[in-house]
């Protein structure tokens, strides 16, 4: 199957006129980030960069601390740089006029956005543009900081003078909270997505969807200075010196939801050298099976295995029922057209790829590639009439996160063309968006199980009930929040399914090292 993009406009309506956007930037000098985020918009389908105008002020020096400074130093030696090195915008971008102060003539450009880039007075572009002011919203630092579990950056525009800026898009992350470089490294490449994609939506829907837009809150972080990080990491470390934290399965027969504290499960633990997790349960001629990642420690990728569970509380053997030469983690089994299929997690490949059972339970023939060319984690299927759904998370901007983004895709069958929802990314947000589990209906509506990915992966499970789920759209509510309590026996869970009676779950604990 050849490459398949993760957004695009349906098939069957014409483009719109390209959108033009004036950018307006503090000095020719921005962050690279920034220039490779406005990059995008030059080289889009959807707008054009029309014109660069460069207010010439040049932002003094910071002062931090001296603290501050050598910690810097020592972070990005141990963590990488993030995408801040400056970069000269005019070499950057391909633009129809280079614009200086007092860009005068500007109602003459005919512009629908203007960006502005850095700190500059943004208050003579007031009206020069239909759909507003735009600018970024973003820091990662002062939540590593500050301890705060998840990190937000988002997209502002302002409609008119004075008016309250509204978040034409807005995501969060899981802070990592040991380094700032770090934290700042994936955020900054999923926020300079950020722009194309609001820019898709306003060319498809309008000011009017800029107008509905919730206002922006102020944020409050507080300057809590290098000091707790340091403490973090010497903590972490201790941690880590002492015990292992390792995933096991969990299962029941009585119970039909999984809970906070797996009351009335039955843990299987692995050896002390794997993980087991990503459970799928299979209800087989009346027998249950149950398919898991498998992970040895020290080992550069997982593989499948199977155990068949007994109603009475019996297990057997686990037998590994599929390998390849790439990673493999979340074997979703479902049936189609008469036929046992299992689509495993294999984005190191960068594929999506459905295996047929020709021997069960331990042979499996790759069938077909249904998406060749993305990377993409955690494949999870709904039927609906006359369609097949395919929900996935992947990383932005070819990141290496794949906790925050949820993407959507449809078939009519299986092994028919996957088309990408034009609304991709249709949620972004590393609370409640990554799969856990296949959807299920319950009193009469559509549960999606999600992760909960902060503080930590794995935290626990969001349930959200689908409210809109076509080729056009898709809307859901969280109604759910499974998460283990504080210091008790597990740290989180991260997948649940069923079949039949079966209810399988994951579970994470440390036990001491020695």
């Amino acid at each position: 199957m050849a490459a398949v993009a993760l957004a695009a406009h349906p098939a069957s309506q014409p483009l719109p006129r390209k959108l033009r956007v004036g950018v307006f930037a503090a000095a020719r000098v921005q962050p690279r980030w920034v220039a490779e985020a406005l990059a995008k918009i030059a080289r889009s389908e959807c707008a054009e960069i029309a014109a660069l105008g460069i207010a010439g002020t040049v932002v003094g020096a910071s002062r931090f601390p001296s603290l501050a400074k050598a910690y810097s130093r020592l972070d990005q030696w141990a963590f990488g740089a993030d995408r801040s090195d400056p970069v000269d915008l005019v070499d950057e971008l391909p633009c129809g006029r280079l614009l200086a102060p007092p860009f005068a003539g500007l109602l003459g450009l005919d512009l629908d956005v203007a960006f502005v880039a850095g700190e500059m007075d943004e208050t003579p572009l007031d009206g020069v543009a239909r759909l507003g002011v735009w600018r970024f919203q973003v820091d990662g630092a002062a939540e590593v900081a500050a301890g705060e579990p998840v990190t937000g950056s988002a997209l502002l525009v302002r409609l008119a003078a004075g008016a309250t800026p509204r978040v034409a898009y807005q995501s969060w992350a899981r802070t990592y909270p040991m380094s700032v470089s770090r934290n700042r490294a994936s955020l900054l490449q999923k926020t300079a997505e950020f722009p194309l994609r609001a820019l898709r939506e306003a060319q498809r829907s309008g000011r009017e969807w800029l107008e509905q837009r919730p206002l922006m809150r102020e944020r409050k972080t507080n300057g809590a200075g290098v000091m707790p990080i340091l403490g973090r990491i010497v903590r972490r470390t201790v941690e880590k010196a002492v015990a292992i934290e390792q995933w096991s399965l969990a299962f029941s027969f009585s119970q039909r939801n999984v809970n906070a504290a797996l009351e009335g499960f039955t843990r299987i633990v692995p050896p002390a050298d794997r993980d087991w997790s990503e459970p799928f349960a299979l209800e087989k001629n009346g027998r249950y099976y149950v398919f898991f990642k498998e992970m040895l420690r020290g080992a550069p990728k997982a593989h499948i295995a199977m155990l068949e569970l007994e109603p009475d509380g019996r297990w057997s053997a686990p037998v590994r029922v599929l390998e390849r030469d790439y990673h493999l983690s979340h074997p979703f089994v479902l049936e189609h057209d008469g036929q046992l299929y299992l689509v495993p997690e294999s984005a190191q490949n960068r594929t999506v790829e459905a295996y047929r059972c020709v021997d069960f339970p331990g042979r499996w023939r790759l069938e077909r590639t249904l998406i060749d060319g993305a990377r993409l984690v955690d494949a999870t299927f709904h039927r609906s009439p006359g369609r097949l759904w395919m929900f996935a998370n992947g990383a932005a901007g070819e990141g290496e996160v794949f906790n925050d983004e949820l993407f959507l895709f449809h078939a009519a069958g299986l092994l028919d063309e996957w088309q990408p929802h034009p609304r991709n990314p249709v949620r972004s947000d590393v609370r409640c968006t990554r799969p856990a589990g296949a959807l299920y209906w319950h009193n009469g509506a559509l549960v999606r199980p999600a992760q909960i990915c902060a503080p930590r992966y794995g935290a626990g499970i969001a349930l959200h009930r689908v409210l809109r789920l076509t080729p056009q759209a898709y809307a859901e509510r969280q109604v759910e929040r499974v998460v283990p309590p504080a210091g008790g026996a597990l740290l989180g869970l991260h997948s649940v399914n069923r079949a039949g009676r079966l209810t399988v779950a994951d579970a994470l604990t440390r036990r001491p090292r020695l």
